[in-house]
């Protein structure tokens, strides 16, 4: 219970497993009643199939009576003391498949019968189809036959024609191994089986209920317990022409026919609990761990903002609520950093101002010997006759002098920066000052200089002193940086009231390790720098509102870019907006700027 996830699983495993009880239980009695309902259904068709097949026999051997009976009807008086003629028909049909063909009077006079028939007084004297009882050979069967009323030469006689209901007869359905298929028929002594599809199950008689009910009239009853619980049956009645119940069927589904008929209602019931509650755990865990994931995210977030990794963010997914918690949480990250950022500002510049106090100080006190040292030793440079190698030494003195000087003052002028003297002027006038200016050196170094201006003459406002010195300690670290020589390119381009300056060289860049100090003073991977120059470019571009950054690939060059705020249009002379250079009547541009 440690964990969200768990108690979500656990939780879902609570509200979904009353739910899935109620629905198991309903499910395994729909299921095993609707089981049962297709057993009972399956099986009353089988047993009326079985019917009609007894009907079907009873029909044709209708049609089979009253063909012998319209033979009869022409029968001759000479051809009656000579019966052979009509022996032979009636033998042409038993050949066909009828068991019992007989021919017999009122007075149960038997003319012709091709079986010994016992008890012929029982037979009807008019004409009726249906199920007879006939004893014949020491045998009792049950027949599906008819009994036709014919005239013969003026008396009454009657023709009867039937089938036994017998293994060979019925044995088709034997094909159905999962059936039991018994017939019952009534002897004198008790139903006894006459038909057995299955030899193994001929014990068992018929339950007295059962034969109480088919004798009262019911068609067909079914007994989902039958042989105490080894079938699923149906029970069906057979009459004989006088109403009486003469036969019993009995078609049967053993319970060990199929998976449903193996199991009970209650381990129906379990089986699908079982398998709807680990359907249930499988959804939990995976709804959990759809809920959990965004949690889980904004969790690793929270860990890596407290580990001071502002640049953390999470992704605004997992639903509205923990969409717009991840949308807040991002929105602090980024105004952490920010915070952290100016905290670091803050920081740096409360050094460098105590850094600056206590080294213009020193500064100051060092000037004023340095000026002494300068001119005592030019003084005795230009008075004393010294050799060639004294006189190298002191130059060697005079120079190193003043180069602590120029040191010196740069610190004082970064450490004491002049307020910018701001004017409104464009921004491609600072680099093509400086191409003018180090037009010469570039030429020496063999560089090209290329300018590419996407600013459309956007104006800006600043000192063009200080943003010229910007640019040119850019352009000369470029220059530094290609010994062999090659192409500097300057880029000018304006968005979102954002004019840039891009400075890019095409050197061997500067290492991943060190870009991030570039920009702090006394920094430098020169031999004879002050590490003053990027520095400056820095404050430079504070002072007039704007930022200095650098982008850098091992091995592919630098760019630097010094971003300014455009000018206001109230800075412009008149107040008049002006976003680029103004047109001329002949659309040409007009570097012309008022001052």
């Amino acid at each position: 219970m440690t964990t969200l996830r768990l108690r979500l699983v656990i939780g879902f495993l609570l509200v979904s497993v009353p739910a899935m009880l109620a629905s198991a239980y309903v499910a395994a009695r729909l299921i095993s009643n609707a089981f049962e309902s297709n057993v009972e259904q399956w099986l009353g068709e089988t047993s009326r199939y079985f019917k009609l097949e007894v009907r079907e026999a009873t029909l044709e051997a209708q049609r089979v009576a009253s063909v012998i009976a319209m033979r009869l009807e022409t029968v001759t008086e000479d051809e009656l003391r000579h019966p052979t003629i009509i022996e032979n028909d009636l033998a042409v049909l038993g050949s066909v498949g009828y068991d019992l063909i007989a021919i017999y009077t009122d007075e149960h006079e038997m003319l012709y019968a091709s079986r010994n028939i016992v008890a012929a007084d029982t037979l009807p004297r008019q004409t009726v189809q249906g199920i007879f009882k006939i004893e014949t050979d020491g045998k009792h069967y049950i027949m599906a036959g008819a009994v036709q009323t014919v005239k013969l030469l003026g008396k009454t006689a009657h023709v009867i024609v039937g089938t036994w209901l017998d293994d060979q007869y019925l044995g088709g359905i034997k094909v159905v191994t999962s059936l039991d298929v018994r017939l019952f028929a009534d002897t004198g002594a008790g139903f006894v089986p006459i038909l057995l599809t299955h030899s193994a199950a001929a014990a068992r008689p018929i339950p007295q209920a059962i034969r109480d009910k088919l004798e009262a009239g019911a068609k067909t009853i079914f007994d989902s317990q039958a042989d105490e619980g080894a079938y699923r049956a149906v029970y069906t009645g057979f009459h004989g022409f006088d109403g009486k119940l003469v036969a019993v069927a009995f078609i049967g589904l053993t319970s060990r026919a199929g998976f449903f008929e193996q199991i009970g209602r209650w381990r129906l019931f379990v089986g699908i609990f079982l398998f709807g509650s680990a359907l249930s755990i499988i959804v939990g865990v995976a709804m959990s761990g759809i809920l959990v994931k965004p949690l889980r995210a904004l969790t690793r977030g929270v860990r890596s903002i407290t580990a001071g990794d502002y640049r953390q963010r999470v992704p605004a997914q997992g639903g509205r609520e923990i969409a717009e918690l991840a949308t807040g949480f991002n929105i602090m990250a980024e105004q952490l950093g920010k915070v952290q950022a100016l905290e670091a500002e803050l920081r740096r510049r409360d050094r460098f101002s105590a850094l600056g106090q206590a080294a213009m100080v020193i500064a100051h006190e060092v000037r004023n010997p340095l000026g002494i040292i300068k001119t005592s030793t030019e003084v005795v440079r230009n008075r004393a006759k010294l050799g060639p190698s004294e006189d190298r030494m002191l130059g060697y003195i005079i120079d190193e002098v003043r180069r602590i000087e120029t040191l010196v003052r740069d610190f004082l002028d970064f450490a004491q920066p002049k307020e910018p003297s701001k004017s409104v002027f464009q921004l491609r006038s600072v680099i093509d000052r400086v191409a003018s200016f180090a037009a010469p050196e570039l030429a020496k170094r063999h560089i090209a200089l290329d300018i590419q201006d996407e600013s459309n003459g956007v104006l800006i406002s600043g000192d063009p002193d200080q943003l010229h010195q910007a640019c040119l300690n850019l352009v000369l670290n470029a220059m530094d940086a290609m010994s062999a020589g090659g192409t500097i390119t300057a880029s000018l381009a304006v968005e979102d009231m954002q004019a840039s300056l891009t400075i890019s060289d095409s050197g061997p860049g500067i290492p991943a390790a060190i870009i991030g100090q570039i920009f702090n003073p006394f920094f430098t991977t020169k031999a004879k720098g002050t590490g003053l120059g990027l520095a400056k470019v820095q404050s430079v571009a504070a002072a007039h509102g704007g930022t200095a950054r650098c982008t850098s690939r091992e091995g592919q060059g630098a760019s630097f870019t010094i971003a300014l705020p455009v000018a206001a249009p109230d800075a412009l002379p008149g107040g008049a907006p002006k976003t680029g250079a103004e047109k001329s009547d002949t659309g040409k541009t007009d570097a012309r700027v008022p001052l």
